[in-house]
């Protein structure tokens, strides 16, 4: 079982993301900064045409989007106790850049592939333990 945030987590997510039906023209690169107090943990997710490409600790270059979430409702989100959607509509999330772009995969977050996915990496993620 991989620490959440860590190297192996990174690993699971890419395994898992790649496996994702292919979505022509989904294709972003999202930059999440998790907040707690006066810390913060980053890591990015790279996506093309639907599968996730790319992912990593730390701070990517030029993303689309960046996305600010505390650390407690960025865990529930990847537990699947609090959904995405609803966590922005209630100001849980800080948006920035291309706001259009980060609603054009909506449809993927909510299909059963992606609510799969979260379920299995959730299954996989030390939660408790960080990096």
């Amino acid at each position: 079982m991989a620490n959440w945030l860590s190297s192996g987590w990174v690993a699971d997510t890419l395994e898992l993301g790649a496996a994702m039906p292919e979505r022509d023209g989904a294709t972003a690169l999202l930059q999440y900064y998790l907040t707690q107090e006066e810390r913060e943990y980053a890591y990015y997710w790279s996506i093309e045409d639907g599968r996730l490409a790319g992912a990593g600790i730390g701070i990517a270059d030029a993303p689309d989007v960046e996305l600010t979430i505390g650390l407690e409702d960025a865990r529930a989100m990847q537990e699947g106790t609090l959904d995405a959607t609803t966590a922005f509509m209630e100001g849980r999330i800080t948006v920035s850049g291309n706001l259009d772009l980060l609603l054009s995969l909506l449809p993927i977050t909510g299909s059963e592939e992606y609510l799969q996915l979260e379920r299995t990496l959730a299954e996989r993620t030390d939660f408790s333990a960080i990096g």
